[in-house]
This record gives C-alpha cells, structure tokens and sequence, in this order.
C-alpha cells in the first residue's frame, strides 16, 4: 500500500521517551507532506500526554490524541492508514476493532498476521545469536524512517527536533536568577535521575563525587535535575553534593518542558543514557553521557554534540532493566564509570575540546 493524502491517517508514536524523540522526524515527515497537500488536519498524532506536549509549536494543524490509559478503538475510527512505531500488539488489534482497513508497522512481536503490510527488521548473526537472529542493534530512528517510507512517505530529515517552550525557559531564567547564577552564565546541567532500580542509573555517590570534581575543575553553576517520576534520585543526589552544586534544582512537578528548557540553557548536558538524553540532543544540547546496559548502536547518529563515557564489562550489553548479578559483578557496567573520568571530559568539552 502507499499511504498518499487525503489518507485519513494515525500514528501510533512510541510510549517510552527516547524512542518517542527518536521517531519525530518520521512523524514529521509525514505531517510535512500532509501539509504541502493542504490537509494536515487529516493527521492524528497518538501518545501518552506527557510526551506530545513535547510537540509545542511543532506539526501546527495536525490532531492530538493523548492517551491516558487503555487505547479506545471508538476514537480511532474513521482512520485509514494506522502506522505503529511502538511495539504493542495490543494497539494494532485496538487498530483492528476500529476498523482501520490499512495498518503498517513491524512484524515482530506477534503483530505480522494483523498487519496490512509487515515490515520485518533486518536481523544480524554471530557470537550471541539466537535461533532466528536478533534485531540489528541499529538506531531506532532508522526503523522508523523506513516504516514510513514503506508507506511511501519520503523523509527530508533524519535528526530529531524539538524547540523549548517559551514560558519552560522563562521558568528557567527565574530559578537560575534566584540562585545568583547571571543570565546568560554557563551552566552545566546534570539529569541525576532514573527509574527506580533502573540498570542505566550512576549511582548517587558517584554523581555527587563527579559534580564536586567538576565543580572544581570548570567552576561553572552546575544545576541538578530530574525527570518526571525521577524526582527522589535528583533530591538525593544534589543533598550529597551539597555546596557543589550551586543552584541545585529539583522541582516535584517538573514536566518534560521544563527538561527540554533546561537543556536547551546549558552550556553542557551531563546524563547517563536515557529518555533525558534524546530530548536534550533535540534541542540542541552539547551531551556527555554515561552508558551501562546499553549496545551505543542502537543510538549511534548524529553524534556531532555528543561524547559517551563507557566500560567493557564480560557481561555487557546486556539492555537488562535490573542487573541481575551479584557482589563485585553488579552493576559493574556503570560503578565502573569513574566519577574523576566524568568531571575531566565534561571539562575538557567545556573549554573546546572533545
């Protein structure tokens, strides 16, 4: 099928952070050529709430649709084309009882058999393989850029954008004024926070010991942040580091605009790998980040802003959500991150280099 307007179309968008900032240029191809044929209105964008009030002033004309719990199949009705860029079998069958006659998205996970047109992700073999293959550890924004082009949608550009909001900055400007910091000063913004348990958190010490060597070192205000629902981790990590942090900031109902405000502000952005991180890069943020569980390669493009910080581990990349392991062997992948190695190359990007 070629999905061509006036297509009555929804994209079902991704409900994990990261992968919701990596698959915008894809939607925004398509709202793109849905506008220059004058019907942008024909298109539904579908997520969590939180993430598309990410899209302020982006895709102008194109319908909204944030989710709040179950997908409702009566609010998907009069659809033509559905195309999937998360992994849920459930959404494509809510598709399906919507009577949508057109639906695209990958054919793993069980979903090829409701599929209009299943696309299969290319597969790689070698030391870890499994019967079948895995997925090749590529960036998911390359997956979604192909889905839409199936669907006979050109892509104009491959890098996420997102633009801070106008009254998220404002709310940045205050803070940093209130703690003495001059407008305009460099900041150093560090994302300390994680979901509980979480495999790709730094641990809190660690953060804490990083953000006095960097203190030191650069001389910078450095500001503490958190995510929505991280919110515990960014307290405990900006109490260790205490007068280092000289305007630490956790704010209890900090939203996603406020983040991408805050790094769209900083001189550099200091995070371990995670939602923050894609969200920072898409406004444009200088990024040094700390990765653990991860393979790199699921993420590894435009990488002109961006320096990681990681070490081998025998057991790595294993992307586990919690480390299984035990004694020494436990979440070795980011303890063994020394925090004097994160101060020196936050450093050395601060003054120019790489």
């Amino acid at each position: 099928m070629r999905l061509a307007p006036p297509d009555r179309v929804l994209l079902r968008l991704p409900s994990r952070l990261g992968d919701f900032v990596m698959a915008e240029p894809a939607a925004r191809a398509v709202v793109e050529a849905y506008a220059d044929a004058g019907c942008v209105e024909r298109v539904t964008l579908c997520a969590p709430g939180r993430l598309l009030a990410l899209f302020e002033g982006c895709f102008e004309g194109a319908r909204r649709l944030p989710l709040a719990g179950r997908e409702d199949p009566a609010q998907w009705r009069g659809q033509r084309v559905a195309l999937f860029f998360n992994g849920s079998l459930g959404s494509v069958l809510t598709a399906c009882r919507a009577r949508i006659p057109h639906r695209v998205g990958w054919s793993s996970g069980g979903r090829g058999p409701f599929l209009s047109l299943a696309i299969r992700r290319s597969r790689e073999l070698g030391p870890r393989r499994r019967l079948l293959g895995r997925a090749l550890p590529r960036p998911f924004g390359c997956d979604c850029r192909e889905l839409v082009t199936a669907a006979g949608i050109a892509v104009r550009a491959s890098e996420p954008r997102l633009f801070s909001a106008a009254r998220a900055r404002e709310r940045v400007a205050e803070r940093l004024s209130a703690a003495g910091v001059p407008a305009g000063a460099p900041v150093v913004v560090v994302n300390a926070g994680s979901r509980p348990g979480s495999a790709k958190a730094y641990p809190d010490d660690a953060w804490a010991a990083a953000i006095a060597a960097l203190a030191q070192s650069a001389g910078h205000p450095t500001v503490v942040v958190a995510g929505p629902g991280e919110e515990e981790r960014g307290a405990a990590v900006a109490a260790l580091a205490g007068r280092s942090c000289r305007a630490p900031v956790v704010e209890a109902r900090a939203d996603l605009l406020e983040l991408a405000a805050w790094a769209a502000r900083a001189s550099l952005f200091v995070c371990a790998d995670g939602g923050a991180r894609h969200v920072a890069k898409a406004v444009g943020a200088r990024t040094l980040v700390l990765f653990g569980p991860t393979d790199p390669r699921h993420t590894a493009e435009h990488m002109e802003r961006e320096a990681r910080l990681a070490v081998p581990v025998p057991c790595g990349p294993c992307h586990r959500e919690r480390c299984p392991l035990e004694g020494a062997a436990h979440h070795a992948c980011m303890r063994g991150i020394q925090p004097r190695d994160v101060a020196g190359r936050a450093a050395r990007m601060l003054a120019g280099g790489a």
